[in-house]
């Protein structure tokens, strides 16, 4: 997501990170990549509870699935998509985040 994040700016789009380890494994993380810019959340503590709330902890693990998930301006969840291993298809996240950028357009005849 580094290496685009400034396709992702150019379409108003913030990128965020979230995951259930701690705030030092992020930059530690962080540093494995050569820097990232974007925000890195840790739902750290209690663990997991944000990706509870996307359906995403693995109680039987511990952990929970990878996931993209697209939010809109005004909060609801207009893509998620688990992703078995790797990092998500960037052009498929940029493909959605342009689509709910036309769909909040105003209609040509101003409805």
């Amino acid at each position: 997501m580094q290496a685009n994040l400034s396709r992702f700016e150019e379409l108003n789009a913030q990128v965020l990170g979230i995951s259930v380890d701690s705030v030092y494994s992020h930059g530690a993380f962080s540093e494995q990549l050569g820097g990232i810019t974007f925000p890195l959340l840790a739902d750290f503590h209690p663990k997991g509870e944000v990706v509870r709330q996307y359906g995403l902890w693995r109680e039987d693990k511990g952990y929970s699935r990878r996931a993209m998930i697209v939010v809109d301006r005004e909060g609801i969840v207009r893509h998620s998509e688990v992703i078995p291993q790797g990092a998500p298809d960037v052009e498929k996240v940029l493909e959605v985040v342009r689509s709910i950028d036309r769909s909040s357009l105003p209609m040509a005849d101003g409805q």
